[in-house]
C-alpha cells in the first residue's frame, strides 16, 4: 500500500471526448472511486479532444 502523502498522477479523457455516454471520466468520478486519495489538481491536456491530468494525494493516516 502506498504511504500517506504519496502522489498518484492519472491521465484521462473527458466524458465528451468520444461522444458516447460511457467513455471518459470526470474529477467527481475519480474522487468517488479513489477514496482516501483527495484530488489535488486537474490540468487540461493539450490534445484535440478533451483530456486531463489528475493529481491525487494519499490521505494522511489517522491516529
Amino acid at each position: 500500500m502506498p504511504p500517506p502523502g504519496a502522489r498518484l498522477l492519472m491521465f484521462g479523457y473527458g466524458p465528451e471526448a468520444f461522444g458516447d455516454p460511457i467513455s471518459g471520466v470526470t474529477a467527481d468520478e475519480l474522487s468517488a472511486r479513489f477514496a482516501g486519495w483527495p484530488l489535488a489538481d486537474v490540468t487540461p491536456g493539450t490534445n484535440p479532444v478533451p483530456t486531463f491530468w489528475f493529481t491525487l494525494h494519499r490521505a494522511a493516516a489517522t491516529a
